[in-house]
């Protein structure tokens, strides 16, 4: 039988990945981790995120899966130090896949990349974007009001508009601005508003899901899960945005303190 599919974020941003992996792969159970014990990652050391990581990964081992999502961008960032022990999982991370379309794409010679602290202070996007197109000037700016902002439920109105208008006036002029944080893709409309919808806008869903190879879809039948490592009504109530009310949600004791 088919491995499930594992998926892990600090709180609500990765249900954007879930939501596209399921959609582009229907008949794969997905078992989703959201850490909302720790949120946000983004103000968290790389030795603290990343033993976060090694426990969510060894969790979702156990519950069958064997291709794991790190739908995260602050987490992504530290993947390179991280000991799995052995265990016979494949990682995705979410920034290469991005990166990927961003090099590719002959048009874009001056790119805004917006996330957290974390993202931002590691230059991932930066340093990998130049490793393959020097011609592309970066500017980055971490934008740390915007995930908690979201996981508040503060998507559209008034606060948010403030918020985003506030953040991205400190960007020069850009092509395309990359959404450097999986919780971002929830108020991408309202960052094309704010620049009129000139300035390409790329986000990690879609080309996260399109990025994994998986040969052996099975009939549907088993159920999709999600996992917390705190309840939280905002959690839920975007889990079953996506979802819908099938949504079975559960609290892990994975960070007994």
């Amino acid at each position: 039988m088919a491995k499930a599919i594992g998926i892990f974020d600090s709180g609500i941003g990765g249900l954007t990945i879930a939501s596209a992996v399921k959609k582009q792969h229907p008949n794969r159970q997905i078992v989703y981790f959201g850490n909302t014990l720790h949120l946000p990652y983004g103000d968290k050391s790389s030795k603290n995120i990343q033993s976060y990581i090694k426990a969510i990964t060894a969790f979702l081992y156990e519950q069958g899966c064997a291709d794991i999502v790190v739908a995260c961008n602050s987490a992504s960032s530290v993947l390179d130090g991280v000991a799995l022990n052995h265990l016979d999982v494949h990682l995705t991370n979410v920034i290469d896949p991005v990166v990927e379309t961003i090099v590719n794409s002959d048009s874009i010679k001056r790119v805004g990349v917006i996330g957290t602290k974390r993202t931002i202070d590691s230059d991932v996007y930066s340093a990998r974007i130049r490793s393959k197109r020097s011609d592309i000037d970066v500017f980055s700016l971490a934008t740390p009001l915007l995930a908690p902002m979201i996981e508040e439920g503060f998507i559209h109105g008034d606060i948010a508009e403030k918020v985003i208008h506030e953040y991205l006036g400190e960007l020069p002029e850009i092509d395309a601005l990359i959404l450097g944080c999986t919780h971002y893709p929830l108020i991408r409309t309202e960052i094309d508003a704010f620049y009129n919808g000139s300035v390409r806008l790329f986000d990690a869903p879609e080309l996260v899901a399109s990025s994994l190879k998986l040969h052996d879809e099975v009939p549907p039948g088993r159920e999709d899960h999600f996992y917390v490592s705190d309840l939280t009504p905002a959690f839920e109530k975007t889990a079953k945005l996506f979802f819908g009310e099938q949504v079975k949600l559960e609290k892990s004791n994975l960070f007994r303190y």
